[in-house]
């Protein structure tokens, strides 16, 4: 039986147009109901999760930055936090700069970046109502620790950055692609798969009492650390290989089908 169900937000819970489709939010309706906790896992900026799991109705802990931050929303204590210090920071700062590949950096409400250009109004496109601080050149700009880095740019000029920056990179950096576009970097620590464990471990939920869904290489960890790992049809092929099961498409309510068919199962929902 499953007491917990893990859920990234971009292309997974969320539309195409950054909403929650009623079929999906009946389906978590219909298994908080049953006793099982619902949490939210995602890359986002914390202020920018929040309107959506307190629309959501949702009131257990949720992980921003890809699990280096754990909130409380009722109380918005820090449960956990588990961020890359500036020094240890500057090495993808430089390269970045170096090689013209835009970068931002983050606080809880607000990013950092060098100037505007045309990645910053694609990123604004997905981090809503987040504001961005332009600061001038980054590795020059003081800021005592950032929850991550990512850097934006086409995927072919990102791959070159993935291959060399992994030959000087430190082990304690965590680097992935989230999406094409965006090559990101985080504490060791500071996965979706270490802020699931945290939080089954602090309810004692066993791994074989959870279910992690999402799409792309950021979610592998919750996947692979849940007992069920479900992976949205419009997911990256290798995810899809590494999960149990491949669900719908976040277009056609993959989250609740997912639900409906492992835990509430009743008909298809998106029939």
């Amino acid at each position: 039986m499953f007491k917990l169900i893990a859920c990234d937000l971009d292309d997974t819970l969320l539309r195409n147009d950054f909403s929650v489709s009623p079929i999906n939010r009946k389906a978590i309706e219909e298994a908080k109901k049953r006793g099982i906790k619902f949490i939210v896992l995602t890359g986002r900026v914390t202020a920018a999760v929040k309107p959506i799991v307190n629309a959501l109705g949702i009131y257990e802990p949720f992980g921003s930055f890809q699990g280096a931050k754990i909130i409380d929303p009722l109380t918005n204590e820090m449960l956990y936090s588990c961020q890359l210090e500036r020094q240890n920071a500057l090495d993808m700062l430089r390269y970045a700069e170096k090689n013209d590949i835009h970068v931002n950096i983050y606080d809880d409400t607000k990013i950092f970046v060098k100037q505007l250009n045309k990645w910053t109004v694609f990123y604004e496109s997905f981090a809503r109502k987040v504001e961005i601080v332009v600061v001038g050149s980054l590795q020059n700009y003081f800021f005592k620790e950032t929850p991550k880095i990512v850097m934006i740019d086409e995927h072919e000029k990102l791959l070159k950055a993935y291959e060399e920056i992994s030959r000087f990179k430190s082990d304690d950096i965590n680097m992935f692609f989230s999406k094409k576009n965006f090559l990101e970097f985080t504490n060791k620590q500071a996965t979706k798969g270490h802020a699931l464990k945290f939080l089954a471990d602090k309810w004692h939920i066993e791994r074989h009492e959870i279910m992690a869904i999402g799409d792309n290489y950021n979610d592998l960890t919750m996947i692979e650390y849940a007992g069920l790992g479900i992976c949205m049809e419009n997911g990256e092929e290798s995810v899809k290989m590494k999960s149990d099961f491949v669900t719908l498409s976040n277009e056609n309510d993959g989250v609740a089908y997912a639900i409906d068919k492992f835990i509430l199962k009743t008909q298809n929902p998106a029939e």
